[in-house]
This record gives structure tokens, C-alpha cells and sequence, in this order.
């Protein structure tokens, strides 16, 4: 065979099998299949915390679950393949333990009476199988308790939820146990909206306002809250802002300072903004304050019909009927059709 016949039967070969060589090899790109244990996730957001829980979630198909699938006294995945993953964006407290931010691979170590949870750094392995005991960042050991119900399906769940507490549960079969997350909402929160302050929201009298209320409501941070509330003020003058300042400057004990501030929220504040006002003083049971208010109201807009309604509302409990009826008239002729009946209703009441 010459080397010209020699070269073609070569380039032959090479077209004929390079190509079912590269088919038997090509494992690298296998298809994806059905998982016969679903994925899940499940998240719970407290403040500004983010919870995150992804897992696979098998089901019983009529097994014994607990020591016997699930064998007692070792180590095992809380899911089906991958490792179960715990993720949280803040510090938090496991029944009273801390947990830094960060992931987790989330596995448990099952006992008759009770579970241990344990939290790995190692959150990118296969199940239990290459768990490592020093990777251990917490663990936490609770009681057992029965379902009412059989879950068929693996599951994780949030079930208390508070301002700053959620509780994991991790039910299966006929078992299921439960663990307490706690924060500190309040360090976490003001940490975030000094940030917020430092951004576009700096240039927003509303957004000053809306720190400083967070802190009166909760009671907290008081002195710097009053800052803020002040370059609110410093913005733009709003009833909001005031009446801010005024519920702070009550925390405070100074009493003089948030009568006066309250009085100024009068004075700036809309219609609209005052008759709220003094439907908040009328739940409070103030009823000489919210009458006043209610006037204050009527006097910016003598047509707004709800402030001369609640006016009548803030008299009828003052025991001023004559009055009250008055306020009530001059509603039920502003108001619009669909309301005017519970106008008359509230006339017929004190007839």
C-alpha cells in the first residue's frame, strides 16, 4: 500500500470511530432526571433577618421511619441528598446559643426521646456521609414530640413568629421537634437604618421621620431618635414629624416640651392628618382633646365631612347630645350617599 492509500484509509478509521469514542466517554454532561425526594425551601424574614432552609424532602412510602430508616444514634442528613442547608444574614440565638451569620449544612443526631440538631460549616457535601465532627459550629439538643398527624413529607416550618423570635420545626412520619431563633431586632434594625440615613434617604424629610417613629413605638434609642426627628422638622414642618417628636419627648418626661410639640403639629397638619389624629385620641378615650382636635380640623376645611362626624362622635361621649346632633347634620350634609346612612343611624341614637 502506498503512502497516499496509506493516509486515506488512516483518515477513515479516525471519521469512522473518533466519533463513537467521544459518544462513550461524553459523561461529563449527564441528563437531570426527576429527584424521587423533592427540592424545597422554605425562608422566614424577622426585621431585616433573612432564615433560609433548602432541602430535599422524602417521603415515607409506608416505612418505619424513626430507628429504623432513620437509625438511632448516628448521624444523619435532616433531608435526602445534598446537604440540608441553614442560611442566616444576621447573628442569631438557637435556644439561647449564638449562631453567626452565615450557612450551614444542617444535620441531626436522632435519639428516641430527643433530637440534636447540629450546625456544620460544611454545608456543600453529599448528606451525612462525609460529615466531620470538628466542623461542628453549634449544636443543640431538644425534646421529641408526637404529630397529631402523620406527615408523609419531610418538611421544615416556621411556626411561632414574633418581632424578634421564630421557631424551626422539623417534622417527619409520626415525630417532629422544634427550636427557638431569637435576635436582637433593635441592635440589627438601627444598625440598618443608620445606613439607610447615610444614602439618598438623607435628603427625605419623611425619611427621618420614619426612624425616629420606629424608635417611639418601640420605645427605643429615644435621645437619638429626637435627632432625627429634629432634621425631619429641619426638612419640612409636617404634622407627621411633630407628633413624632411630641410622643419622644413624652418618653423623655418632658411633658411641657411634647405638649407644645403636639400643639405645633396642630397648627402645620392638614385637614386629613388632624381628623386621624383625633380619631387616635378618640380610641385613647381622650374625647375632650379629640373634640378639640376635631374643630381644629372643621376649621381648615369646613366641608370634611368625617372630622364634623367624629366631632359629633367625641360630643355624644362628653355627653353633649344638643352639639352632638348639630356635628352630625352638618355631616350628613357633606357626606357622600353611601355613608349617609350611618350618619343617620348615629342622629337616631341619641334621640
Amino acid at each position: 500500500m502506498n503512502s497516499s492509500n496509506l493516509n486515506l484509509s488512516l483518515l477513515a478509521f479516525i471519521l469512522l470511530y473518533i466519533p463513537v469514542s467521544a459518544q462513550h466517554f461524553n459523561i461529563h454532561n449527564p441528563i437531570t432526571l426527576p429527584d424521587k425526594s423533592q427540592q424545597s425551601s422554605i425562608s422566614q424574614r424577622i426585621g431585616y433577618t433573612d432564615i433560609t432552609i433548602d432541602y430535599h424532602s422524602p417521603g415515607t412510602r409506608g416505612r418505619v421511619i424513626w430507628g429504623s430508616m432513620v437509625p438511632y444514634g448516628k448521624v444523619w442528613r435532616a433531608g435526602a441528598n445534598e446537604n440540608t442547608k441553614f442560611t442566616i444574614t444576621d447573628d442569631v440565638q438557637i435556644e439561647g446559643q449564638k449562631l453567626p451569620a452565615g450557612s450551614y449544612g444542617l444535620h441531626l443526631f436522632p435519639e428516641e426521646n430527643q433530637w440534636t440538631f447540629i450546625f456544620s460549616k460544611n454545608y456543600t457535601s453529599w448528606g451525612s456521609y462525609f460529615y466531620e465532627e470538628d466542623e461542628d459550629v453549634l449544636r443543640i439538643t431538644v425534646p421529641v414530640q408526637n404529630n397529631i398527624q402523620i406527615r408523609e413529607w419531610l418538611s421544615f416550618d416556621f411556626n411561632k413568629r414574633e418581632r424578634d423570635t421564630a421557631s424551626m420545626v422539623l417534622s417527619w412520619a409520626d415525630k417532629k421537634a422544634e427550636l427557638n431563633i431569637t435576635l436582637n431586632i433593635d441592635e440589627i434594625a438601627l444598625e440598618n437604618i443608620r445606613k439607610q440615613l447615610r444614602s439618598d434617604a438623607y435628603w427625605e424629610w419623611f425619611s427621618w421621620c420614619q426612624a425616629a417613629d420606629y424608635c417611639a413605638e418601640y420605645k427605643i434609642n429615644t435621645k437619638e431618635a429626637l435627632e432625627w426627628v429634629n432634621k425631619s422638622i429641619g426638612f419640612q414642618e409636617k404634622f407627621s414629624n411633630w407628633d413624632v417628636k411630641a410622643k419622644l419627648l413624652k418618653q423623655l418626661g418632658r411633658q411641657k416640651e411634647a405638649e407644645e410639640a403636639i400643639q405645633r403639629a396642630i397648627e402645620v397638619g392638614s385637614d386629613v392628618y388632624l381628623e386621624r389624629y383625633g380619631r387616635r385620641l378618640l380610641r385613647e378615650k381622650d374625647f375632650e382633646q379629640a373634640e378639640y382636635v376635631f374643630k381644629k380640623a372643621i376649621k381648615k376645611n369646613e366641608t370634611y365631612w368625617r372630622a364634623h362626624y367624629n366631632r359629633g362622635n367625641a360630643l355624644k361621649e362628653l355627653n353633649r347630645n344638643k352639639e352632638a346632633k348639630k356635628s352630625y347634620d352638618i355631616a350628613l350634609k357633606y357626606a357622600p350617599a353611601d355613608r349617609k346612612s350611618q350618619i343617620e343611624s348615629s342622629i337616631e341614637s341619641i334621640q
